[in-house]
């Protein structure tokens, strides 16, 4: 079985090497016709060869059409094969009336019905329609005038108009073949190039949608990092700004205005605070060149005047100027010539508005719309710092010397929120390791997908200076579930945030109570200072204090000694 295949491969290959056309050819129609006139002349070679070996009487016609068929073989290797199927056809045709002509033919229908018929079957498949329909009227003068010019007596079955007809019948026949396959063939061939533009368009369109939809991936994927990374840099900054609080309230805002800069990349960052009348917006700290200039003459801005900060601290909304050179709210400021884009975001402590954050681009578009989410929350944070500054300059308390106390009921009880969105007062779970070791370490400690016997949670320290001051915990109420870098980042921001406010609520709470502390000395003071006579003075003194410090015993004395 294997000896046959190898037999078949190997004949094969013989069979493909003498047929392969010349290289040179690249149409697929020339390559094939190529092919198809070395089969048939191989094949009739072949033949004439063993028809001149049986046949020797007629040794010569069968050498000289050996000959043209040869001929043609060898050209059919060559770029010129058309040349080789015009002479393999007309020759093969002209041999029969050859045989007309020499009397060697039995008679001129057998003559015409044995090569003529043959050839111009043969021709209609290698040559072109013109020279198809050349030989064809051609072979029908032929036959149509063979008596003419034959040497053969002409016999009662000869006719040379049948002969004629039929050789013409047949090659009209072929020719409408040809056409109707021509036809048919452009057809196909332009309904296959319409379907192959149309799958190139689907291709092109499909690629386009996979170019269009990669990029918009990028761009978002970008955008999301951006986002990342900006957040991480607020968090940053919101440390920052955390450990520079013990500073002198000018040296507070000047690093804040520094930090923004440094790591956010903008090349100006101004805090304007409200004067006590609110009437002006007053420059407090500034990083660059042109804002320490501002900040050396008192640079202020009118509320509600020109400037996008003037816009700010009315308003207490965003204000973007995107182009400051269209933008008919910017104010042109000479100090600062190489702005090109500029935010200004109010600094609101509740309702009231403190002062704005002004930052300036060197570049035009510098600020899109998440900018003033993250920027907005910054402000936020520098305005409990500056309401820290405010009540501790009104109360003339150090900022150096703070510490933060807590009762011991402040310290056993917290808030939770419910998975229903009540929130109710409850206490910090008991023996918990993530909180005892994010209370023990001042760092977040994450849980994700734990064990069984513990749920995923996120303990983050309340720090302030340092100072642990309370603690978030995060339990989540699935075992699966994996805590993300921006969720971890949020609660962060979230903890120092609540630090300075909780500061801030301190402070405020003191000056409060040293309000009333000295309000009730006043009083007192005043009543006692009223009366001249002792005994009155000591029951003024006596009534009073027993008044403010209830459920107590007081008690005045005055000489002393044994009587």
């Amino acid at each position: 079985m294997s000896q046959n295949v190898s037999f078949k491969s190997r004949l094969s290959r013989v069979y493909e090497t003498l047929i392969q056309p010349h290289p040179s050819l690249t149409n697929v129609e020339d390559i094939r016709k190529a092919e198809l006139l070395a089969t048939i002349t191989i094949i009739v070679s072949s033949l004439l060869i063993t028809g001149a070996i049986v046949t020797a009487r007629s040794v010569t016609v069968f050498l000289v059409l050996l000959t043209f068929t040869v001929s043609s073989y060898m050209l059919s290797r060559t770029t010129y094969y058309q040349v080789g199927a015009y002479i393999f056809t007309y020759s093969f045709t002209a041999l029969g009336f050859y045989t007309i002509l020499n009397g060697r033919a039995s008679s001129i229908d057998i003559a015409v019905a044995t090569t003529v018929h043959i050839g111009i079957v043969i021709s209609s498949v290698l040559l072109s329609r013109r020279g198809f329909l050349i030989l064809v009227l051609l072979a029908t003068g032929a036959a149509f005038t063979s008596p003419l010019y034959s040497t053969l007596p002409v016999q009662s079955t000869d006719s040379f108009v049948r002969s004629g007809g039929v050789v013409l019948t047949i090659g009209l026949i072929l020719y409408g073949i040809n056409n109707f396959r021509a036809k048919l063939e452009k057809e196909q061939l332009a309904k296959l190039t319409e379907v192959n533009q149309k799958l190139e368009d689907l291709s092109a369109s499909q690629e386009q949608n996979i170019l269009e939809r990669t990029q918009a991936l990028k761009e978002a994927s970008e955008q999301l990092q951006q986002r990342a990374t900006r957040l991480q840099s607020i968090a940053e900054i919101s440390q920052e700004i955390v450990s520079s609080i013990t500073q002198k309230p000018d040296e507070v805002l000047g690093r804040i205005t520094q930090i923004v800069s440094k790591k956010l990349g903008y090349y100006h960052v101004g805090i304007f605070l409200l004067d006590k009348d609110e009437e002006y917006a007053v420059l407090r700290a500034a990083n660059s060149r042109g804002g320490q200039k501002m900040l050396a003459r008192r640079h202020q801005l009118k509320v509600g005047g020109a400037g996008i900060v003037g816009y700010a601290t009315q308003s207490g909304r965003p204000r973007i100027a995107l182009d400051t050179t269209t933008d008919a709210v910017f104010f042109n400021n000479p100090d600062l010539p190489e702005t090109r884009s500029e935010i200004s975001l109010p600094l609101k402590y509740g309702n009231k508005i403190l002062g704005a954050l002004d930052v300036q681009s060197s570049q035009p578009n510098a600020f899109k719309d998440e900018d003033v989410d993250t920027l907005s929350a910054l402000a936020n944070q520098i305005a409990i710092v500056v309401k820290d500054i405010q009540n501790a300059e009104d109360i003339k308390y150090g900022v150096a010397n703070r510490n933060i106390k807590f009762s011991q009921r402040d310290t056993k009880q917290g808030y939770s929120f419910q998975p229903d969105g009540s929130i109710i007062v409850t206490a910090l779970p008991q023996n918990n390791p993530q909180l005892e070791k994010a209370i023990a370490s001042g760092e977040t400690v994450i849980l994700s997908a734990p064990s069984k016997n513990s749920q995923p949670t996120i303990a983050v320290p309340v720090k302030f200076r340092e100072q642990i001051i309370g603690i978030i915990h995060i339990e989540a109420s699935e075992n699966n579930r994996n805590w993300t870098e921006d969720e971890v980042t949020l609660v962060q921001a979230i903890s120092d945030r609540a630090a300075l406010a909780l500061e801030n609520a301190r402070l405020l709470e003191d000056s409060q109570r040293r309000a009333s502390k000295e309000q009730a000395i006043g009083e007192i003071s005043t009543k006692i200072t009223a009366s001249t006579d002792i005994e009155a003075i000591l029951r003024t003194a006596v009534r009073e204090l027993g008044t403010q410090i209830s459920g107590t015993q007081v008690t005045v004395e005055i000489g002393g000694g044994k009587k």
